[in-house]
């Protein structure tokens, strides 16, 4: 009886039928799993770009808002604080589409850096009941003049 019950338990792990749908129902729940990640993965790193491009896009339209009558009489380039925050707060205004507010504009006297929090709606992260993403962006640029050095 026993060598009877150890043969059929054999015959039953060595019998091969079926075993596609066991890794089929173990690894279709994991690739699904990683396609979500890549989808959102590649949404979130194109959406954190176009918000990354913004802000810098507006801090260098704040870099251009030189001192003039400052510059003509010392020949020193500075910021005018009023028009570079106008500037750039105007620009972040036009192309943030509604997904990007601005925390900070700040102007020094060599450097402008604009802070501002990106939302991205999630696709496949919906199903685990996350909607959106809050990202922080930062763009960074730096007034210039005239010809800076030989040969511009």
């Amino acid at each position: 009886m026993i060598k009877r019950l150890q043969s059929h338990v054999l015959v039953w792990f060595r019998n091969e039928a079926g075993q596609y749908l066991v890794q089929t129902v173990i690894l279709l729940p994991v690739m699904l799993i990683l396609a979500g990640l890549v989808l959102d993965g590649g949404w979130m790193y194109w959406q954190y770009r176009r918000a990354e491009i913004a802000v810098n896009a507006a801090a260098q339209a704040a870099s251009h808002a030189i001192d003039v009558e400052h510059f003509r009489e010392t020949n020193e380039v500075r910021l005018d604080s009023g028009e570079a925050y106008g500037a750039a707060s105007g620009y972040v205004n036009i192309n943030q589409r509604g997904q990007m507010q601005v925390t900070g504009i700040y102007i020094g006297p060599n450097r402008v850096i604009v802070d501002a929090n990106a939302q991205v709606q999630t696709i496949f992260f919906r199903l685990a009941g996350i909607s959106s993403l809050s990202m922080r962006v930062e763009g960074q640029a730096y007034p210039a003049f005239g010809i800076n050095r030989e040969g511009q």
